[in-house]
């Protein structure tokens, strides 16, 4: 975790505040959201579904990641008896175009 008055820090937000596509990447930032939004596009999906789909994952990496993610009103999380679910909201749904052209990147070639 880096100091909020950091240089990079500061940078950081300054990109943010000036570029919506540098903004809307750093929605990304963090090794595993992509796979947990892939995931969330298909279906909603528990805590423990979550780990057993990334095994590799720990469980503070993957409740920090999840946590970011509903900061930034991308999931939501919806408690009930037996689990957590987590679920996309609108503003998450808007990156399936997103998600889906960086998927077929690759296969362009």
């Amino acid at each position: 975790m880096r100091k909020e008055n950091s240089t990079n820090a500061v940078n950081e937000k300054a990109l943010q505040e000036y570029c919506n596509a540098f903004k809307t990447l750093s929605l990304f930032s963090g090794r595993w959201k992509l796979s947990i939004l892939f995931k969330l596009l298909t279906t909603e999906t528990s805590y423990s579904e979550f780990k057993l789909l990334l095994p590799e994952i720990s469980d503070r990496t993957l409740s920090k990641q999840l946590n970011e993610l509903i900061q930034d009103e991308v999931i939501l999380k919806n408690k009930n008896k037996v689990s957590s679910i987590y679920t996309l909201t609108d503003k998450g749904r808007k990156l399936d175009t997103i998600l889906k052209a960086l998927a077929e990147f690759q296969d362009k070639d």
